[in-house]
């Protein structure tokens, strides 16, 4: 589903450049859930962005559903990218909308009509257990309530891909549980490939079916949750396996 071939990224700097990701290769298999774990400054982000190309690889290629998307015109990544949703730490939702108003913008970019978009966020609301909070504004959601929200904009336009960019960093456990509950549950329901980055081991054992994990760029260890959990062979696996 998802192939990372070779995947450089240099950012330009002065006085030195600074190598963010080092020839990193992955293969994501559809339908299932793959984590990415490393400490602060791994590339990690940088990781996930190059996935639907918010970020630009200085060399290595992107192949999704069998498409190298970092040979894509803008026109047709643009195309592309309706089958990728993405959800962040921060939620990235508009304060000055309402949930419902959150939930329905890439609708009403895309153009549907008022009575699709009704019934599409209708749809997603009860997918996200949010019905009673339809036109409810964002300052009065907790921030569980707001990533529910974040989900259900992610999903609008029907994606293949969900990527999670450290998605329950800034919720508390309880929550936590919760969420990844939820992107498990909606995984099995929609038939979605999952990528998840997170700096939490216990956030990888409870949802992921493989990790690999991330230091200084490079994939220095990769498999099964279980695999890696009880046999980890890098230092710093181990390090995340014991703070986990």
């Amino acid at each position: 589903m998802i192939q990372l071939n070779c995947l450089h990224k240099v950012y330009k700097s002065s006085p030195h450049d600074v190598v963010a990701l080092k020839d990193v290769s992955l293969d994501i298999k559809k339908g299932e859930i793959y984590g990415v774990i490393g400490l602060s400054g791994a590339g990690k982000s940088t990781l996930i962005r190059l996935i639907n190309r918010l970020e630009e690889p200085t060399s290595g290629g992107v192949i999704l559903d069998g498409h190298d998307i970092t040979k894509l015109s803008r026109k047709d990544l643009n195309i592309r990218r309706k089958g990728i949703g993405m959800i962040f730490q921060h939620f990235n939702l508009l304060s000055s909308r309402s949930v419902f108003k959150n939930i329905a913008l890439p609708l009403e970019l895309e153009g549907y009509s008022k009575e699709d978009i009704e019934v599409r966020v209708s749809d997603l609301l009860q997918m996200v257990s949010l019905v009673d909070k339809k036109y409810t504004k964002l300052s009065a959601l907790s921030g569980g309530q707001k990533q529910r929200v974040a989900i259900a904009r992610a999903l609008a336009l029907k994606p293949q891909v969900l990527l999670c960019d450290e998605a329950t960093s800034a919720l508390d456990p309880k929550t936590t549980k919760e969420i990844l509950e939820l992107i498990k549950s909606l995984r099995d329901e929609l038939d979605l490939t999952v990528v998840l980055i997170t700096h939490e081991m216990s956030v990888i054992k409870t949802l992921c079916d493989r990790v690999a994990v991330l230091e200084n760029g490079q994939v220095v260890e990769e498999g099964h949750v279980i695999q890696v959990f009880n046999n980890p062979v890098q230092k710093i696996t181990e390090e995340l396996v014991k703070v986990g």
